[in-house]
């Protein structure tokens, strides 16, 4: 297990944390219009490197439902600890377009990087 593979998903869950964790008056771009598809994009990538890494130690698709699971529960505290900062507040349907991105992110792995491994190492 390659600790250094661990840092781009670590990496990724900070600057989640970081841009959730700002007042909603400190954000520079008003995100109502497109707020659920950047929910959607950002847990996308968390899971597919999530994904990745998990990969190394078990087949691509249980590594599929530890990555959803992963982002499914940090995506929950994320959206408890938003009610926490001045002007946000958790909302279920955030926490479902943070689920199904996930879900696409690390299928998308899978499916594209999950085969080669299994066919590299027959």
């Amino acid at each position: 297990m390659s600790v250094r593979r661990w840092l781009p998903p670590l990496i990724w869950a900070g600057v989640i944390l970081l841009g959730t964790s700002l007042p909603q008056d400190a954000v520079p771009v008003q995100t109502s219009g497109i707020d659920k598809v950047l929910h959607f994009s950002i847990y996308t990538i968390f899971a597919f490197l999530l994904t990745r890494q998990i990969s190394e130690d078990t087949t691509p698709w249980r590594a599929v439902f530890g990555a959803v699971l992963i982002s499914a529960a940090f995506a929950a505290a994320d959206e408890w600890h938003q009610r926490f900062i001045p002007g946000r507040f958790p909302e279920f349907a955030d926490w479902i377009a943070d689920v199904c991105g996930a879900t696409l992110g690390a299928i998308a792995y899978a499916l594209f990087f999950g085969r080669r491994r299994l066919s590299a190492n027959s």
